[in-house]
């Protein structure tokens, strides 16, 4: 039986009812033939996009905007024998939180120009095993107003976007380079894969989507722009994950562009073997340090 909740929008068609959470890309009203008002919703996630109609207004529970995370309940319906998706209920996901418990297969596939790239991006996400990893990735993509700006946004100022031109590409192209190193383990993969799918993240706020400088993009470096949005989800990972939270920090703060405007494998790798090395130690000299206390306490 396939869940209900939270399902693939690419798997709602063999449900009879289902809710989640879902970017809503459009809400068209329209008339029956008797006059009365119908409700065309359109619902996107990174495996497909489907249409659910609303008879009554009394079912949205507050107001809402295209191209913004909606909670909402699905059920089947049949129409002289042709089957439809009906709404039952339909409110907006608050947009001052950061979202738990929703990773980025929501991000939404009508919105992408390029959708396969979108697949690929959501199936390398995939590979990360680390469920605060996961979350940090998550938390910072679905962030109001960062979502849509970064499956459409372009890597080159004065270069028109394009399946070459996008983060999309740039993600699984740097990807692809730093996951040929075979003597990485597996948290380490996991990190450049999280880093390959944000590391140029502030460029959404750096470039317009005609690839043109911002104003704040002709002030702020890339990476302090990263860090910005990044902020806020790292933060969550002081807690949860220390380890990941100095990690993270470092790698998205650094750049690792060389002078021929390429990206610098060999300053990523020795970046990675120094975090972990310099972790080991940090975790060495406070474990010492709480040794030296006990027997501190146990001498008086």
């Amino acid at each position: 039986m396939l869940k209900s909740i939270q399902p693939s929008l690419s798997k709602v068609n063999e449900l009879k009812r289902f809710k989640g959470r879902y970017f809503l890309v459009s809400c068209l009203q329209k008339h029956s033939k008797k006059g009365e008002p119908i409700w065309e919703i359109c619902l996107s996630d990174s495996t497909a996009t489907v249409k659910v109609y609303c008879f009554d207004q009394r079912h949205f529970f507050s107001s809402f905007k295209a191209n913004s995370l909606v909670h909402i309940e699905v059920c089947a319906k049949s129409h002289h024998g042709k089957m439809y998706l009906r709404c039952v209920y339909l409110e907006e996901v608050a947009q001052d939180k950061l979202i738990n418990n929703l990773d980025i297969t929501s991000l939404p596939s009508s919105l992408c120009p390029y959708p396969s790239q979108l697949t690929e991006v959501v199936a390398l996400f995939h590979r990360i095993t680390n469920k605060h990893l996961k979350q940090f990735v998550s938390q910072t993509l679905l962030q109001p107003d960062v979502a849509t700006k970064y499956i459409n946004c372009p890597t080159r100022v004065k270069v028109k976007q394009s399946e070459t031109n996008c983060l999309l590409s740039q993600a699984l192209l740097i990807a692809k380079k730093l996951l040929r190193n075979q003597s990485l383990s597996i948290e380490q993969r996991e990190l450049a894969i999280a880093f390959s799918i944000l590391h140029e993240i502030g460029k959404i706020n750096k470039y317009t989507p005609d690839s043109t400088l911002s104003a704040i993009g002709l002030r702020a470096d890339i990476e302090d722009l990263s860090m910005d949005i990044c902020a806020a989800p790292l933060a969550g990972l002081t807690d949860s994950s220390p380890q990941l939270h100095y990690q993270l920090r470092f790698l998205l703060s650094f750049g690792f562009v060389n002078k021929r405007s390429s990206f610098n494998l060999d300053s990523f790798y020795s970046c990675l073997d120094h975090l972990s090395a310099s972790w080991r130690n940090k975790q060495i000299q406070t474990g010492s340090a709480k040794t030296n206390q006990a027997i501190a306490v146990v001498s008086l």
